[in-house]
């Protein structure tokens, strides 16, 4: 719902990256922030997307959460590249990564629901 228009943001207000260095910084800082903030929106029960709803399901079946979503995106590489995509070292890092840092970030991202108040 929201993601467009922050992307849009993102995009007026960032610079172009010039050069492998920063090219490299803002891809990190992106597999970063898409963990964080499937930690954020998971852990605070808005509803995992596709992907997510995959790696919980998994999770909820016993398959650590990490090894679930690096199976999503392994899979979802696979797919892409047997449908003629390109996978570059990005592609690659982004598979590899995202599935143990969204398995760090989301377990202490969580929020467990408040205790309901006795009425008086």
């Amino acid at each position: 719902m929201c993601v467009g228009p922050f992307l849009d943001v993102a995009l007026w207000a960032l610079p172009t990256p010039h050069g492998l260095p920063v090219r490299a910084l803002y891809l990190l800082a992106g597999v970063l922030g898409i963990a964080l903030a499937t930690g954020l929106y998971v852990g605070v029960g808005w509803g995992p997307g596709p992907r997510d709803g995959l790696m919980t399901g998994l999770a909820h079946l016993g398959l650590p959460l990490a090894v679930g979503r690096t199976l999503v995106e392994v899979s979802v590489l696979a797919g892409g590249w047997m449908l003629g995509g390109t996978v570059g070292p990005g592609t690659v890092l982004f598979m590899a990564t995202i599935g143990p840092l969204v398995g760090y970030a989301l377990p202490r991202l969580t929020l467990t629901p408040a205790e309901p108040r006795a009425s008086r």
